[in-house]
């Protein structure tokens, strides 16, 4: 009742109101859907461009999972032999494999640069400004001029790293060629692109912590590892349980650096998931179905590891 604005016409000289309990009942409803209908209609601008950019390709694309052709050849339906295909081809499981052991990889080697990097930029009092620019200029590169950069960096004969283990005696290594070392240094370049923006992720998670607790702890005498370990982690935990949530859904989508600096070489020891689909879809065959499937096997692959650490980050 309440809810409800009622004006004077509809209180009686004694101050009762003059609607029966049916007509004040069908008064609130229509209150609650005048209401309902209000929030809706703001939610219909996104939710025209969710359906039309999001939803209805989607479906397109499981539609495609069931033929093959459609871009250079006519559209062939075949069943589920797009579905079978996907589990029976080699190089689907290996560039399952190649982008998880990428993202064990990168995901923890980012953190634990970008939060020992944003701990030392809180305790900045000069020059932090300039220091978080310059953090945050590869990520501000375009994939392809970092990937140009990052061929010089690892250049058999005059790359810097090579350089610097010549000078150290050591023998120089083929960073790109190697099928050992391929992988390591697509990740070294994601994890050299990835560093500012996450550190300055964490950089303002830190400076919103409660400063009251740290001196609090400081007093019961917690040195600077226990006041880490007791206090910022736990404090931190929304930005990290959002950070591993999201690094996770964007580094197994990974494409653009395998693609420029390997190709998916050498011997598909950087072959992923995602520059596979680009190479059967696309590249070299018109499989557009395989692709589809292939897509959604990583829709399903993204949405059941995001899920998995959604539960265990909120249970935790």
């Amino acid at each position: 009742m309440s809810d409800i604005t009622l004006t004077s016409t509809e209180i009686g000289a004694a101050g009762q109101l003059s609607l029966s309990p049916e007509e004040h009942k069908r008064e609130q409803r229509r209150y609650l859907l005048r209401r309902t209908a209000t929030a809706y209609l703001f939610l219909v601008p996104a939710a025209v461009f969710f359906i039309a950019f999001l939803v209805i390709p989607i479906g397109f694309l499981f539609f495609y999972t069931f033929h093959n052709g459609g871009i250079i050849s006519p559209r062939v339906y075949v069943g589920l032999d797009n579905w079978r295909n996907v589990f029976r081809d080699d190089l689907v499981i290996t560039s399952i494999k190649n982008t998880l052991v990428y993202c064990l990889m990168a995901i923890p080697s980012v953190f634990v640069i970008s939060m020992f990097l944003a701990l030392v930029l809180q305790q900045a009092t000069r020059g932090g400004s300039v220091f978080r620019s310059v953090f945050y200029l590869p990520t501000l590169t375009p994939y392809v001029v970092a990937a140009l950069i990052w061929q010089f960096v690892v250049h058999r004969d005059f790359g810097i790293l090579n350089m610097t283990l010549v000078k150290l005696g050591r023998d120089p290594v083929n960073w790109i060629g190697d099928p050992d070392m391929a992988l390591k240094s697509i990740t070294m370049l994601e994890v050299w692109r990835g560093v500012g923006f996450w550190t300055l992720l964490f950089l303002a998670a830190l400076i919103g912590l409660p400063k009251e607790l740290y001196q609090a702890a400081a007093i019961d005498g917690a040195n600077a590892w226990q006041r880490f370990r007791h206090l910022t982690i736990p404090l931190l935990r929304p930005t990290i349980f959002f950070a591993v949530v999201m690094a996770t859904i964007w580094n197994l989508q990974l494409f653009d650096s395998v693609s420029i600096m390997t190709n998916g070489g050498p011997q598909n020891s950087t072959a992923t998931v995602v520059w596979y689909i680009q190479q059967t879809t696309f590249a070299y065959t018109d499989k557009v179905g395989f692709g589809a499937a292939l897509s959604f096997t990583l829709l399903m692959l993204i949405l059941v590891l995001a899920l998995i650490e959604i539960r265990l980050l909120r249970k935790r």
